[in-house]
Formats: C-alpha cells, sequence, structure tokens
C-alpha cells in the first residue's frame, strides 16, 4: 500500500470511527443505550482498522524504509489522534448518561 493509499485508508477509517463516536453519545442521550454501545463498538472497530494501517507505516519505518513525509499523512496521523479522543470521550459520556437517566 503506496502512502497516499494508507493516508486515505486512515483518515477514512479514522472519520467514520468518530462519526460513530458522536453517535454513541447522541442515542444515549436519548437514552437508548444498547444503540449507544454499538455504536461505540463500531467506532471502536474502525479505530482499530485505522491504526492497524498507521502502524504498519511505522513498522516499515523502523525497518529503516524511509517513508516521504507528505502533508496527507501529518493529515491522517491528525484524523487518528482526534478519533482516538473522540472515542474514549464518548464512552465516558455515554457512562455519565447512564448514571443521569437512573435518578
Amino acid at each position: 500500500m503506496d502512502i497516499d493509499q494508507a493516508a486515505c485508508t486512515i483518515i477514512a477509517n479514522a472519520g467514520d470511527s468518530k462519526a460513530d463516536s458522536f453517535s454513541a453519545i447522541s442515542e444515549a442521550a436519548e437514552g437508548r443505550f444498547k444503540e449507544a454501545s454499538a455504536f461505540l463498538t463500531s467506532s471502536t472497530e474502525k479505530l482499530l482498522k485505522a491504526h492497524e494501517v498507521h502502524t504498519q507505516l511505522l513498522v516499515q519505518e523502523a525497518n529503516a524504509k524511509e517513508l516521504a513525509m507528505k502533508f496527507i499523512l501529518v493529515h491522517a496521523s491528525n484524523h487518528l489522534a482526534v478519533s482516538e479522543i473522540s472515542r474514549e470521550f464518548a464512552e465516558v459520556i455515554v457512562n455519565l448518561y447512564k448514571e443521569v437517566k437512573k435518578q
């Protein structure tokens, strides 16, 4: 997989992961915790796909294969980082909604 294709794969999966994280929050806000949980699971799966490609690039570089640094790769790394944080916060927010809805 070339760098552009890898970057686009990371961006697509990380973006989908982030969208699922926010969908989980929306579902939890409405008290639909089963649906929220499904979105969190989907978010995690997509995040792992993005992370797998990112890791492949890191391994290539670690094996002394120089990678051309391109802005799209920086952009992909940013998407991945934001997606990871969104997923973590989404889980916290869903759990907070569960607590609030209990009362």
